[in-house]
């Protein structure tokens, strides 16, 4: 009977830790209505500019409507938008040219460190790309507008949309490469991407970072299930190879738990599960909020 009382008492207690620490009703339902809008125009669900609707964000024109709108949502939170352009053609002749949107979010004293926030616009052919990667730029707009409202930030921060995802990876590459070009001391690269789809609604996340420290901040603020990826991706070894700390954030994509139908015409903004983007935000906040101390 007292081992019963104990497992009940354990229950209880898990249960109300669980739920006291998920969002409360009118935070989720702040972040939702800014996250719906912005991925509502990355996706064509809704104009992005006028009677403008966008189709798939792989077209050298429909990346140039994303990368001004994107430039105008930063101004809107109060940030300074930048351009990363670049023209460059690789051995085999083939020529890429693009644009990397970012900002930096200046530090409240006097620090020479950088922390890095990003997720890729860009999708393939013939995909609306919501859960990939509409979802991540949105969470990342998101984060960037609290961030700028704190009073004290210890360190700076780096906001980047990558362009050309989907093509090698060539925004990625150039902007890691001008980041080491202007000798900036990045102490740690957060990207995000397929943050959009649980549809067994247990808000887990997955992880693949390159040390534990970084793992662990994740672990520390996130109320719900964290998995770690054991397959390594192009970003990461791109970010490690140049010598920079970093973590990318996913869906449970471990067991099986993400959309199916990533790169696919059917990856549209229905598929999106905006409570659980809200509250993979709300975690990518809090560690953020917490390294900027």
């Amino acid at each position: 009977m007292r081992i019963y009382r104990l497992i009940t008492l354990l229950s209880f207690i898990f249960c109300f830790q669980f739920s006291f620490a998920q969002l409360d009703d009118a935070l989720e339902a702040s972040i939702i209505n800014v996250q719906k809008d912005i991925v509502g125009k990355l996706t064509g669900y809704v104009p992005i500019k006028g009677n403008k609707k966008l189709s798939s964000r792989a077209s050298s024109s429909e990346r140039k409507i994303v990368s001004d709108y994107l430039s105008d949502y930063l101004k809107q939170i109060g940030l300074k938008p930048k351009r990363n352009d670049y023209n460059v053609a690789d051995k085999q002749g083939n020529t890429y040219k693009g644009s990397n949107v970012y900002a930096i979010l200046p530090a409240t004293t006097d620090s020479k460190e950088y922390i890095l926030l990003g997720a890729h616009y860009d999708t393939s052919e013939n995909s609306p790309g919501a859960v990939h990667n509409a979802t991540g730029v949105a969470l990342t707009m998101y984060v960037a507008g609290q961030l700028n409202e704190l009073e004290d930030r210890s360190k700076n921060f780096i906001i980047v949309f990558f362009d050309q995802q989907e093509t090698n990876m060539i925004g990625c590459r150039m902007f890691v490469d001008k980041l080491k070009k202007d000798k900036m001391n990045v102490t740690s690269m957060h990207r995000v991407d397929y943050m959009g789809w649980d549809i067994d609604e247990d808000r887990a996340i997955e992880l693949l970072a390159s040390n534990i420290s970084l793992e662990s901040a994740y672990r520390l603020e996130s109320p719900s299930p964290v998995f770690k990826r054991l397959v390594s991706t192009p970003e990461t070894r791109i970010f490690s190879t140049l010598g920079f700390e970093n973590i990318t954030i996913t869906a449970e994509l471990k067991n099986g738990d993400n959309s199916p139908y990533v790169h696919q015409p059917s990856d549209t903004y229905t598929t999106v599960n905006f409570k659980y983007l809200a509250a993979t935000s709300n975690i990518v906040y809090k560690v953020l909020t917490t390294m900027s101390r």
